[in-house]
């Protein structure tokens, strides 16, 4: 009972010295913030015509035309309302590598902390080679690190790609195993924060511009500290602007004088508290305890000519197609409670690509839900069947399957659903599910 009551008072302190109205009267009177505060329709009529590649993460951004142009080349859609920072830090490396022409067929890269990211397989229809590194432990929510991503890196594609130009390692920043003066570009998209100290951080640092081509550029997003009060997060090492660029130099980089480092006042007003508006949209500018910050973008510059820039390529990029067909038999409907269900399953891929069946985030599996005869959903999660083998595009698969069935007596609705596992359900890019009605005794 003592342990309950703890945990409850705990969960009531926490509520009330992360809450806004806790900052606004205890905090702020002693903050400070650290850049210049601007209406976002004044960036906004800027945008139109100019954008640093050395900024902050601004929703005025997407008013620029070559940016949001390369965003949707990215097959995201952005907007005011569904802004997201992780999204905009993405395409604002991409966007810098084009405009410093990078994106060239000759062109090598290495992406550190690459986890499985969109970029990874957008690049393969541009430059020569990506290779990218990481741990690869499996720690993070989303399945972002995934153990077998170097093995099993065709499961997370989110589009079809060159498989023989993408080549995953697991690898530690602080020592990479590469020759010196080998890549002409690295990217390095929210990682660095989590390298550990100072000293940790310095030293991959380093270690990305060792293996940079004289002339190449390293463009990099971590997290900016807004405030003066601002110090560190759960596992994050957030950055005043001084210290990473202290950094950045110490090892060796040089970057370009112009910077944009104004703060929307719509966003700054409005910001996301963690952990509790994690989903809240628009995503920009975050507060968690008495820490404030946003995205920073930078490129790093090594001096000398050896890298290779020139002429983009604009090929066509596919978009995976999530079809299938699904039948399920059963020999009867009326079920005890306890009593297992055997089903006949006969799928076929109507798909563009392989389903793999391994591993847990991002399989294709058969997800079946639970709904009442009104049709009202009771459990979104009530089953999946695992498929016994993968299954290509235009082969159809037949197994049978045991499931149990709901616990309660009554009529119900099996609706089987294939998904990309921990991603979405086929049926949410409009292709249809298969429903058996039962009934428990």
């Amino acid at each position: 009972m003592n342990t309950v009551i703890f945990k409850n008072v705990k969960h009531r302190f926490n509520h009330i010295v992360f809450s806004n109205k806790f900052y606004n009267t205890i905090l702020k009177p002693f903050d400070k913030t650290l850049f210049e505060i601007v209406w976002a329709r004044k960036l906004t009529e800027e945008r139109k015509k100019s954008l640093p590649i050395n900024k902050i993460c601004q929703v005025a951004d997407i008013y620029h035309p070559a940016w949001i142009k390369t965003s949707n080349e990215l097959k995201w859609d952005i907007d005011e309302n569904n802004f997201h920072r992780k999204i905009w830090e993405y395409t604002q490396i991409l966007f810098s590598l084009k405009q410093l022409e990078f994106l060239n067929p000759e062109s090598l890269c290495l992406a550190v902390g690459a986890g499985r990211e969109h970029l990874l397989y957008y690049l393969t229809y541009k430059i020569k080679k990506v290779f990218g590194i990481d741990l690869y432990e499996g720690k993070y929510y989303g399945g972002e690190d995934e153990k077998d991503i170097p093995i099993s890196t065709e499961r997370y594609a989110p589009f079809p790609y060159f498989k023989e130009k993408l080549s995953l390692f697991r690898m530690n920043a602080l020592k990479l195993e590469f020759p010196d003066n080998y890549f002409d570009f690295i990217f390095s998209a929210s990682s660095i924060e989590h390298f550990g100290t100072k000293k940790d951080i310095l030293k991959s640092i380093k270690e990305m511009y060792r293996v940079l081509k004289p002339g190449g550029v390293t463009a990099i997003t971590t997290e900016l500290k807004l405030n003066s009060l601002g110090t560190t997060l759960p596992n994050v090492k957030p950055f005043f602007f001084k210290e990473l660029m202290d950094l950045i130099h110490k090892a060796g980089f040089n970057t370009s004088k112009e910077f944009d480092s104004r703060i929307e006042k719509e966003y700054f007003d409005n910001w996301v508290k963690l952990p509790e508006e994690i989903n809240k949209r628009p995503h920009v500018i975050l507060r968690f305890f008495n820490t404030i910050f946003t995205s920073i973008h930078l490129v790093l510059q090594k001096e000398g000519n050896k890298a290779f820039r020139g002429e983009e390529v604009y090929p066509s990029i596919p978009r995976f197609v999530y079809q299938g067909d699904i039948k399920i038999n059963s020999k009867k409907n009326i079920f005890k409670r306890k009593e297992g269900m055997s089903l006949e399953i006969i799928l076929k891929n109507k798909s563009n690509f392989k389903w793999i069946n391994t591993g847990h985030s991002h399989r294709i599996a058969l997800g079946v839900k639970l709904y009442n005869l009104q049709n009202k959903l009771i459990d979104r999660d009530f089953g999946t069947i695992v498929f016994p083998r993968e299954v290509y595009p235009g082969e159809t698969l037949h197994f049978t399957s045991t499931i149990t069935p709901p616990q309660e007596k009554g009529d119900w609705i099996l609706r089987f659903d294939l998904k990309k596992e921990l991603v979405f359900w086929f049926s949410e890019k409009g292709n249809p599910a298969t429903d058996l009605t039962i009934k428990v005794i």
